[in-house]
C-alpha cells in the first residue's frame, strides 16, 4: 500500500497525463497542486513510485508516466468515479424512448453514445437468449426441390437456410408443414423439439432437424452479433498516430476477431470489469484498456457492452457511463422480456 501523499502524487500523475499525453514532472505537479511539499520532496515520491512499478521514467529528473500497475491501482484504490449528469441521464433515456422497442436500434444508440461521449471506440452485443427458444418457422418455395426455410428466434435476428427435397413441393404444401412444426414447436427448446420427432412425418422431421441445427450453432454464440462505432476516434489518439501498433489494431477492429479479443466468457449483467493494457489477450491491445459490462436478464437472455481506449482513458467517466447505459439496457430489456413472456 502506499502513503497517504505518494497516493496522491500517483493519482495527480495519472489524472495529468490522462490530460496530455505527455511524461509530468515534478514540478508541474508542486507548482500546480497545493500539496505542502518541495518539488525535491516530489521527486522522490515518484523515486519511490518507479521502484514500485507505478510509473515508469525515461531518466532520473524525467517525467513520469503510469504503467500498467500504476492505472490498476488507481482504478481500484484512488478512483473517484464520476456521476453522470442528471441532464444526460435524461437525454440518454430521452433517445432510447425515441427509437421504442427496436433491438437493434437500442444496440446502435448504445454504441454511438458511448462512442461519442468517451471518444472512444464502442462495441454492443445483439441480446442473446441463454436457451434458445424457436419463435416460428417460414418455408419458401424457390424451384421444385429446393426451398428456403426462415427460422425466428426468440429474441434474435432471424435466420435462413437453404433445403433441399428429393420430390417436388408446393408452397401450399410447404405451408402446411410449417403450419404443423408451428403449432408443435413454437416456444421450444432443442431438446424439447428434438424430443417430438416421434410426433412428427418424414418431411417435417427433415425440416425440424434443419431448425434445430439453426438453434444449435446459435445456442454455441457466446454472444450476439456486434455493433462497432467509434474506430476513428482511437486513431485520433497519439498512442495510435501511426506505425505497426495501429495496424495491428486495426486489424484486430475489423477482421472479426474482437469477440475473442475482447469480451469475456461470461459477463454477468451487473458490476463494471475494466481490464488495463497487458492484462488484454490479444498483443495488438497491450496499449489499450477496455471498461466493460453486461445487461440483460440474468439466466435468461443478455449482452454485453464495452469501450476501448488507450490506456491513457478517463476511467472516472468510462465506469460510470459504461454502467449507466448497461443498467439502462437492462431495465428495457427486462421491461420487453417480462411484455413478451409466455403467461
Amino acid at each position: 500500500m502506499l502513503t497517504r501523499r505518494r497516493a496522491s502524487v500517483l493519482r495527480l500523475i495519472i489524472d495529468e497525463y490522462i490530460m496530455t499525453a505527455t511524461p509530468v514532472p515534478s514540478e508541474a505537479l508542486a507548482h500546480k497542486y497545493a500539496l505542502g511539499v518541495s518539488p525535491a520532496t516530489v521527486r522522490n515520491d515518484m523515486a519511490t513510485l518507479e521502484d514500485g512499478g507505478y510509473i515508469s521514467r525515461r531518466h532520473i529528473s524525467g517525467g513520469g508516466i503510469p504503467t500498467d500497475q500504476g492505472y490498476r491501482y488507481y482504478v481500484e484504490s484512488l478512483m473517484r468515479e464520476e456521476d453522470v449528469p442528471v441532464d444526460e441521464r435524461l437525454m440518454v433515456s430521452h433517445l432510447f424512448f425515441l427509437v421504442e422497442r427496436e433491438l437493434e436500434e437500442w444496440n446502435r444508440l448504445a454504441a454511438a453514445l458511448l462512442a461519442r461521449t468517451l471518444n472512444s471506440v464502442a462495441i454492443v452485443s445483439f441480446p442473446k437468449a441463454a436457451r434458445t427458444r424457436l419463435k416460428h418457422i417460414e418455408l419458401v418455395a424457390l424451384q421444385e426441390l429446393l426451398a428456403l426455410l426462415v427460422v425466428v428466434l426468440r429474441g434474435t435476428r432471424l435466420r435462413r437456410q437453404l433445403i433441399a427435397f428429393d420430390e417436388a413441393v408446393t408452397q401450399d404444401e410447404l405451408n402446411a408443414i410449417s403450419n404443423r412444426l408451428n403449432a408443435l414447436c413454437e416456444g421450444m427448446t432443442r431438446p424439447q423439439i428434438v424430443a417430438c420427432a416421434d410426433r412428427l412425418s418424414s418431411q417435417e422431421g427433415g425440416i425440424a432437424r434443419a431448425v434445430v441445427q439453426v438453434m444449435e450453432k446459435e445456442d454455441a454464440l457466446r454472444y450476439g452479433e456486434l455493433c462497432v462505432e467509434g474506430v476513428r476516434h482511437i486513431l485520433g489518439q497519439p498512442e495510435f498516430s501511426g506505425g505497426e501498433k495501429t495496424m495491428a489494431l486495426l486489424d484486430l477492429l475489423e477482421g472479426g476477431r474482437l469477440v475473442t479479443s475482447i469480451l469475456p466468457e461470461t459477463v454477468a449483467p451487473d458490476g463494471v470489469q475494466v481490464i488495463i493494457g497487458s492484462e488484454n489477450r490479444e498483443d495488438a491491445m497491450r496499449e489499450c484498456s477496455v471498461v466493460l459490462a453486461g445487461y440483460g436478464v440474468p439466466d435468461e437472455v443478455g449482452g454485453a457492452l464495452a469501450v476501448l481506449g488507450p490506456t491513457r482513458m478517463p476511467y472516472d467517466r468510462a465506469v460510470s457511463r459504461v454502467r449507466f447505459i448497461g443498467s439502462l439496457m437492462s431495465d428495457l430489456i427486462g421491461q420487453l422480456y417480462r411484455e413478451r413472456r409466455p403467461g
